[in-house]
């Protein structure tokens, strides 16, 4: 019994370290990612338009969004912005929501880790919310792409809906289930004891 207690912890202890070593990471993408964005809003509003013209012409914006149309009146680096901010929101969203989800789960390592018991209510519960950061992070990306690209009337290809991601978050919170029943017949075993 020792021996399987002594791989539980160390077991958790190595996926305890490993998601916040992730969850850091991420962390550090997203301030990036969007301060990479910001910057460059900054540097638009302090040069203007011009400051960039040697940098993003047509062609450079067709090159790398595709077969995107610049309506009249609009330059080609107001329509990057565009793109820019449809596709930062949606992988911002996308990182956040996986970040979360990760600190869920990193949560029920940590409490595995200092217990060493896995079936706890407590466990259970962030493994449900862990599976609604799962399924959100399956959709809101997406729709967030699908409703910028309406709004801002730019065509970027928003990120993918993911039925597998759906399909994981699903059975993810059914087995959130199975250690609540875990919960209760530990309890049960505690008692009989």
């Amino acid at each position: 019994m020792d021996t399987v207690q002594a791989n539980i912890e160390k077991s958790a202890r190595i996926a305890d370290i490993a998601i916040k070593i992730v969850w850091v990471l991420l962390w550090l993408v997203i301030v990036i990612l969007a301060g990479v964005f910001f910057l460059t809003i900054l540097i638009y509003c302090v040069e203007g338009p011009d400051g960039f013209s040697v940098f993003i012409t047509t062609e450079n914006v067709l090159e790398v969004f595709g077969s995107m149309i610049l309506p009249d009146g609009v330059s080609p680096f107001e329509m990057f912005l565009r793109a820019a901010a449809v596709f930062c929101a949606s992988t911002i969203s996308y990182l956040v929501l996986l970040a979360a989800m990760l600190r869920s789960m990193g949560k029920i390592f940590s409490e595995i880790r200092q217990t060493l018991l896995p079936f706890t209510t407590a466990n259970a519960q962030r493994m449900k919310k862990a599976s609604i950061y799962m399924a959100l992070l399956s959709v809101v990306p997406c729709l967030i792409g699908v409703a910028g690209n309406a709004v801002l009337n730019v065509q970027v290809d928003p990120l993918p809906l993911s039925l597998e991601l759906l399909l994981a978050a699903a059975v993810l919170y059914c087995l959130a289930h199975i250690f609540e029943y875990g919960v209760l017949l530990q309890q049960q075993a505690d008692e009989t004891l």
